[in-house]
Parts: C-alpha cells; sequence; structure tokens
C-alpha cells in the first residue's frame, strides 16, 4: 500500500511518492519533488541550519550519542511491519540513512525550512521530503507509525500543542521519538542564540506528553557522565556572556574525552540514566476504546 499525501492546496486531491516525486493521483501530469505545505521560521533559520552545519557537523559525540539511541528505541519499541516513520526537523539529514537503511521501515523527512528540505531532497531522491509546520499540521489522523522529533520540540513556542498534532498523526499504538535539551535552570545565552524557547526538567516533559495522550515506554538522559562539567560551562556562560558562544561550546565539547564518556554511557542503555545534558523519551498513543 502506497502512502499518500493530501494536496497542499486543492482539497480532496492526493499525492503518491513514485519514482523520485510526488504524482497527483487524479492529475498525473501535475508532478512535484517536494510538497509544501507550510513554514514556521519563529524558532529557527536557514542560518542557523548552516551554522550548525559548519560549527558543529554531523558527528559530534553527543548527536552521534543521539542518532543510536534513536535507532535502538526503534528497534526496541516498534511494533509494526511497515513502519511509516515521519522525522520531523530532518533538515542536515544525519539521521536519514540509517533509518532509510531498514527494510521495514518507509521513511518520510520533513522541516519548516523550504530551502533545506528542497536541498536534502535532490541528495537523497528516492526519500519523500515535505515542508509543513506541525502546528498547521495537513495529514490526516493516523498518518503514520513512528514520529520522531530530536532537537525539535524546545524551538515551537507552543510545545503543547506540537505534542497534541504529534499525536494525532499517529495510529494507535504508534511510536513518538523525543529528544529535548535538559536542565531548565541552565537556559543561557548558548540557548538563546540556538532560539531555543525552554530547555526541560524531565518530569514536566513527561507531564506534557501524557496530558497529550502518551503513555511512556522509556525515559532517560544523554550526557550522563559529562553533566557535571556541562553544568559548570552552563554557569559560566551566564555570568561571561559571548557572541560566538555556540563555536566556542561546539569545540570544547568534541574532544577524545567525551568522546570516550560517551561510549561508556552508549553501554548502559539498559537503564534509565536520571540526569544529563539532554532527556530522551519513547512514548507510545494510547490505544482509542471503539
Amino acid at each position: 500500500m502506497k502512502q499518500k499525501f493530501p494536496h497542499p492546496s486543492k482539497k480532496g486531491e492526493q499525492f503518491e511518492f513514485i519514482d523520485g516525486k510526488f504524482s497527483n493521483i487524479s492529475n498525473c501530469s501535475e508532478k512535484k519533488k517536494v510538497l509544501e505545505y507550510s513554514d514556521n521560521l519563529e524558532g529557527w533559520s536557514e542560518d542557523h541550519t548552516e551554522m550548525i552545519d559548519h560549527e558543529i557537523g554531523s558527528n559530534h559525540p553527543i548527536d552521534v550519542s543521539s542518532r543510536n539511541m534513536c535507532k535502538f528505541f526503534l528497534k526496541k519499541y516498534n511494533k509494526f511491519e511497515r513502519n511509516v516513520i515521519l522525522e520531523i526537523g530532518c533538515s542536515s539529514g544525519n539521521l536519514i540513512n540509517e533509518i532509510d537503511s531498514i527494510s521495514t521501515n518507509y521513511y518520510i523527512g520533513s522541516d519548516v525550512l523550504k530551502k533545506s528540505v528542497k536541498k536534502i531532497a535532490e541528495k537523497y531522491k528516492n526519500i519523500p521530503f515535505v515542508v509543513f509546520d506541525i502546528l498547521k499540521n495537513p495529514f490526516p489522523d493516523n498518518f503514520c507509525n513512528t514520529v520522531i522529533m530530536l532537537n525539535v520540540l524546545e524551538h515551537i513556542e507552543n510545545d503543547s500543542k506540537a505534542l497534541n498534532e504529534a499525536n494525532k498523526l499517529l495510529c494507535d499504538d504508534g511510536l513518538l521519538i523525543l529528544e529535548v535539551p535538559a536542565g531548565k535552570f541552565l537556559y543561557d545565552e548558548y540557548d538563546k542564540q540556538l532560539l531555543h524557547f525552554r530547555r526541560y526538567k524531565m518530569f514536566d516533559l513527561i507531564k506534557k506528553i501524557e496530558n497529550a495522550g502518551f503513555v511512556i515506554e522509556r525515559k532517560t538522559h544523554l550526557g550522563f557522565f559529562v553533566f557535571p562539567i556541562f553544568i559548570l560551562v552552563k554557569l559560566f556562560n551566564k555570568i561571561f556572556r559571548s557572541k560566538n558562544i555556540i563555536s566556542k561550546q561546539a569545540n570544547l565539547s568534541n574532544n577524545t574525552i567525551i568522546k570516550l564518556l560517551f561510549f561508556i554511557e552508549s553501554k548502559l542503555r539498559k537503564f534509565s540514566l536520571p540526569f544529563g545534558i539532554r532527556c530522551f523519551i519513547c512514548a507510545r498513543k494510547k490505544v482509542t476504546s471503539k
């Protein structure tokens, strides 16, 4: 069964992704490489994407750990033979190959940035990409089996509405894999420059997720061993503000010792770590009564 996508502007019409392009089911002559529904630049921008790619890249220890944890949760908690995965916030494309290579997965990439999505769609020609703001969710209920939001929710001012929309996107028993910056009290200039609306306390985050209609399968943290150092850096940031804080912090935290500590942490995935740099949660949509 092919995945159907609503037409961005014509109610009732749908697209299918065939041979590297979206094709209008009602009008086969209408083809699009990317479907554009809506954007939202209040919490991110094209310049920020370019800055992160340049200053941090795809091989920073915590980001590698993040992708590995995501794959671990997918393997452990997926119940579906055909797992339709919607990644919200895919603009850098770091997770795509690792997920799409699993034969049971049908991956859909999405972001709010048109330029970034079009660029990555040229690189991954056989994967469907859409531009949409989750607060203006254009998709029908039960659209997919898994929603992945890694370091996205903190960029959305109305995060509770975003979680509610993620719930609507999912079928019963569908998975939400979510990562956000941890340590509510550590919000600093670094977060401001990255357009974070907030950092999270795990207890508060779980409450929001449960209120949106999910049950928690697993909760943990990333960056457990480096968290004491991280606290000192964040407190220093609060006192001494720097224009180049993103570059400095990225360089400071990308070294052999940090890589070793994350490697040791990777051996503890069976355990729920009580604190860290990021909150990481796998939640399941409640089955609706029939």
